[in-house]
């Protein structure tokens, strides 16, 4: 199995499957369903994504920074919503859903993915817009190869704002509820790569409006810190 680096220096490692699983559920309808896949999210914090895999159900995303019951849809350009009855808790070998049809509906199939934070593996932070060019910390411990922004605290018209290593420059970006294609604004990242330790924004309101609330998904794909 893969190998990752836990951490900056560190001779400690970690296989995939301790960070990240790709895991079929069927759904029973029940207030509570646990769903063990082996990943300590409660310990050590991450993302779960669910997508119902029988209906057109919409795609449902819960992070252990925003908390359980904090529900995203990737489909969409809507704010966070609040909903007991989809994902409801983490726990040390995986997360608790409810009996909400985008999580369990009942004898209908389900897809979930876990991204466990680790260094040079996956690491989520939320910040507060200000409008201004700045750097905001992260602690993925290497430099990003993917990462997505996305303002939680709009009802609307706030787009999945996702950058690449392999774009034509920092200020290219593609937005994931969108067929579009990718484009470039010389305020969205300050024509700024991003580092082992921060990411760079620009005045673009899509990903630093004044008094917004942001939460960004890191994804390793740059260097790793050294062995």
């Amino acid at each position: 199995m893969q190998q990752i680096l836990l951490g900056v220096g560190a001779k400690k490692k970690a296989y995939l499957d301790d960070v990240f699983s790709n895991y079929l559920y069927r759904g029973d309808g029940s207030s509570t369903k646990t769903i063990t896949n082996g990943i300590d999210l409660a310990g050590e914090g991450g993302l779960t994504w669910i997508k119902h895999r029988d209906a057109t159900q919409d795609h449902i995303l819960v992070d252990t920074v925003r908390g359980a019951t904090k529900k995203l849809h990737t489909n969409k350009d809507s704010g966070q919503a609040t909903d007991s009855s989809s994902l409801k808790a983490f726990n040390s070998t995986g997360f608790l859903v409810g009996s909400h049809n985008e999580v369990n509906q009942s004898s209908n199939d389900f897809v979930s993915w876990s991204f466990r934070k680790s260094k040079g593996f996956f690491d989520c932070v939320t910040y507060t817009g200000n409008g201004s060019n700045r750097t905001i910390s992260h602690d993925l411990g290497s430099v990003p190869g993917f990462y997505i922004i996305k303002r939680i605290d709009s009802t609307s018209n706030s787009d999945w704002v996702c950058f690449h290593k392999d774009f034509w420059g920092p200020d290219y970006y593609a937005v994931v509820n969108s067929t579009a294609a990718m484009v470039s604004e010389t305020d969205m990242s300050n024509n700024t790569k991003p580092t082992s330790s921060t990411f760079s924004l620009g005045s673009n309101s899509k990903v630093n409006v004044s008094g917004g609330t942001f939460i960004c998904y890191l994804f390793a794909g740059g260097p790793s810190p050294a062995a």
